[in-house]
C-alpha cells in the first residue's frame, strides 16, 4: 500500500499521526503552504518528521508541477488531498483516476455556503473521489449535501493528541472551574464567552492561549472570576485540563476541535457551542458532555445549569475515566491503513 498526502497541515498532530502511518505503510507527504507565525506558536510545530516529505516552493503553476511529476512518478494507490479549495488539491481529481481519488474533509455543513456558482465546481470536484476521510457527522453531511454517493471513511479526529494516562475517576464536591484553549481569534466567540461568566461570578472561567484579540479580550474583563494565561506549551496543557472541572469551547465556527479530544483524555467533561464540529460526535448528554446552540443565552444557560448539577457531572467524569484512548488512537491510524 503506498500513499501520498497533498496539502495537509505541518501541525504537530498530523506530524503524529504521519508518523504512526508511516510505519505501516509507504507515504509521501507534499506540503504547498506553511503557517503564518503570528497566528501559531512555535509549539504547534513542534516534531520530528520521520517520513519522506517535499515542501513545495515557487509558482503555483511550479508547485503544480511537481505534484503532477510527483503522481506520475510515485506509483500510488490512493492520492489523498487536504480540501478543495487550493489549485493544488485539484491537481488529482483532473490528472488521476477516480479509484485513485481521496479527500480529507475538516469542513462541516455548518459553516460552509452551498450557495453560488461554487457550488458547481465543488460537486464536479466529489463526483472525481472514491473515497472522503471525514471526522464526523456533520462532515459527512457535507459530502451528501454536493452529491457524493461513495464511502466516507470515519476517523472521528483530525490527527493524534498528546495522549495521556486516562485519569481514574474521584468524584468532585462542586462545579466551578471553567478552562478555554484554544487561539484567541473572532471564531472562538470569547467576547461573549467573557459576558456570559461576568454575570457568574460564583464560577471561574481560565482562558489560556494567545492571538489577536488579546489585548481587546483583557480590555473586556471587568470580573476577578475570570483570568487569561497567554500561551501554555502543550506539553503542560494536562496540568490546567485535569485542574479543572469543566472544559467550554463557544465557537460560532470550528470545523473540529483538537481541544474537546484533549479534555476529554485528561478526565474532564465538555460544554461546547453546536457550531463545535466535535460536538455531534463526542459530547454525548450525560455521558461526556453538554451542547448548547451558539450565541444564545437562554441555551447556554440551561447546559450550564445540567452540567453544574453534581450528579449528574459525576456520571459524566465516571464515564470518560472509562474511556480507552489507546484503542481510539489505534482505530485513527486504521482508518488509514484499511
Amino acid at each position: 500500500m503506498k500513499k501520498l498526502f497533498i496539502d495537509l497541515s505541518p501541525g504537530f498532530y498530523k506530524t503524529k499521526l504521519l508518523n504512526e502511518l508511516s510505519k505501516k505503510i509507504n507515504l509521501l507527504v507534499i506540503y504547498t503552504t506553511g503557517y503564518d507565525a503570528t497566528s501559531r506558536n512555535d509549539d504547534f510545530l513542534k516534531g520530528q518528521r520521520n517520513y519522506p516529505y517535499i515542501q513545495l516552493s515557487g509558482s503555483k503553476w511550479s508547485q503544480c508541477y511537481q505534484i503532477i511529476k510527483s503522481m506520475i512518478s510515485g506509483g500510488f494507490d490512493e492520492i489523498i488531498v487536504g480540501g478543495y479549495v487550493s489549485l493544488a488539491s485539484w491537481m488529482p481529481i483532473l490528472f488521476s483516476s477516480k479509484k485513485r481519488n481521496a479527500m480529507l474533509l475538516e469542513s462541516t455543513f455548518r459553516e460552509t455556503k452551498i450557495k453560488g456558482a461554487a457550488v458547481i465546481m465543488k460537486k464536479f470536484f466529489f463526483s472525481r473521489l472514491h473515497r472522503v476521510y471525514v471526522c464526523g457527522s456533520p462532515h459527512e453531511k457535507l459530502t451528501r449535501m454536493f452529491g457524493f454517493k461513495g464511502e466516507c471513511k470515519y476517523w472521528h479526529s483530525v490527527g493524534l493528541i498528546n495522549l495521556v494516562s486516562q485519569p481514574a475517576y474521584a468524584p468532585r464536591t462542586i462545579v466551578r472551574n471553567f478552562l478555554f484553549v484554544g487561539r484567541l481569534i473572532w471564531q472562538k466567540n470569547l467576547m461573549w464567552l467573557i459576558d456570559r461568566f461576568t454575570e457568574h461570578p460564583e464560577l471561574n472561567l481560565t482562558i489560556v492561549g494567545f492571538g489577536e484579540l488579546e489585548g481587546q479580550l483583557k480590555s473586556h474583563i471587568c470580573s476577578p472570576n475570570i483570568n487569561m494565561v497567554g500561551a501554555i506549551n502543550n506539553e503542560d496543557l494536562a496540568e490546567y485540563y485535569q485542574y479543572a472541572d469543566v472544559f467550554i469551547l463557544p465557537s460560532v465556527s470550528e470545523t473540529w476541535g483538537l481541544v474537546v479530544e484533549e479534555a476529554l483524555n485528561n478526565g474532564t467533561p465538555v460544554m461546547l457551542s453546536h457550531m463545535v464540529g466535535a460536538a455531534d460526535d463526542l459530547a454525548i448528554p450525560d455521558k461526556t458532555g453538554v451542547i448548547f446552540q451558539s450565541n444564545d443565552i437562554e441555551s447556554f444557560e440551561m447546559k450550564l445549569k445540567e452540567i453544574c448539577d453534581l450528579n449528574r457531572y459525576n456520571g459524566m467524569r465516571k464515564y470518560i475515566s472509562k474511556m480507552n484512548f489507546e484503542e481510539r488512537e489505534d482505530n485513527i491510524i486504521k482508518a488509514f491503513v484499511d
